[in-house]
């Protein structure tokens, strides 16, 4: 693991782009300087978690009102961004699109109300926004240090703040790393890029204005009053999974965090479900022995899929990892 995160700090000196081969890697651990750049890479991975820890307070506790551009692919959507909390002490947050269709989330404390032109507006128990930006980032860093390491990599300026540059490096290759530019004064989120385990940019978040204030955004004040919709009833996790799977392999640091049975909104077809996570990502693993279901088919992207047919059952995995992750998985899958 030293070695590994050794060789991505050293990338991070070079370049964004730059890939060390795993014989250089080897090499330059075995050069004389090895005391000195572990030392260094120690030193980095303390402070980025100090960093990206900053950066979850901040997220947090600040009133702030940003606007930001989520580039994924061909796909730019621009959304504004406020948060801060009530004379009461109330958490409130917006999240509203600026381009194609008008969508809303408000969340008021642990109440997150989603607003859609194609679909009944609903309101889910949740303690922040989904959103483009990770969950993770609002999760108690204990709960992702098993799957990765935060290491800072030095300074950089984004719309005009002073920023340090942090990564959020996988400790495997089994899912996407993260790199985080953060303001230095205030440890805000000012930009974020997905990375594929081949170096490739997957996904980008920039900030193109920020303001923070002591006082909340007045905008905000008037969720207050507004009426939310109705709490969707979760039936699916009335319903307990059908039959008993074994996965034989799942990447370090997911646990299961649901598993039910229902019916596919788009196919209707019946299927034994189970939800993952690493803290940052999630995946989701379903099980159909419904015929029609018997197809192999697989999507690779930012979020991909993978559906392999086994004897008379399917196992169709989706989630924000690797192609090879989700196909490793699927393959697992016994009775």
């Amino acid at each position: 693991m030293q070695n590994y995160v050794g060789a991505l700090f050293l990338c991070g000196v070079l370049g964004s782009s730059a890939v060390l081969p795993a014989a250089a890697l080897a090499q330059s651990v075995e050069a004389p300087v090895q005391e000195p750049i572990e030392r260094t890479v120690e030193q980095s991975i303390q402070d980025g978690r100090i960093w990206f820890e900053r950066m979850q307070h901040a997220l947090k506790t600040k009133n702030f009102s940003a606007s930001l551009v989520h580039v994924q692919g061909q796909r730019v959507e621009l959304f504004r961004w406020l948060h801060g909390h009530s004379e009461e002490g109330q958490d409130l947050e917006v999240l509203y699109s600026l381009n194609g269709p008008e969508i809303h989330i408000v969340r008021r404390a642990q109440r997150v109300s989603y607003f859609h032109p194609m679909i009944s507006p609903y309101s889910v128990r949740a303690k922040s926004l989904f959103g483009p930006i990770p969950l993770g980032f609002y999760a108690d860093f204990n709960e992702l240090a098993e799957s990765y390491n935060a290491v800072a990599m030095g300074g950089a300026r984004v719309i005009d703040r002073p920023a340090v540059h942090v990564r959020l490096v996988p400790r495997d290759q089994e899912r996407f790393g993260y790199s985080l530019w953060l303001d230095r004064e205030t440890g805000m989120l000012l930009r974020m890029a997905t990375i594929s385990p081949s170096g490739d940019i997957l996904e980008q978040i920039q900030m193109t204005s920020l303001e923070l204030s002591d006082q909340i955004n007045p905008d905000l004040l008037q969720i207050q009053q507004v009426g939310l919709p109705p709490l969707a009833q979760d039936e699916m996790n009335q319903q307990t999974v059908h039959h008993e799977w074994q996965k034989n392999w799942l990447p370090q640091g997911f646990k299961r965090v649901r598993a039910n049975h229902h019916r596919l909104p788009m196919t209707g077809i019946a299927a034994d479900y189970f939800l993952y996570s690493d803290g940052m990502t999630r995946i989701s693993v379903y099980v159909s022995e419904d015929p029609k279901a018997a197809s192999a088919l697989s999507y690779e992207g930012l979020d991909s899929l993978y559906s392999h047919h086994h004897q008379d059952y399917t196992v169709t995995a989706v989630g924000r990892v690797p192609m090879a992750t989700l196909q490793r998985i699927a393959l697992s899958v016994r009775r």
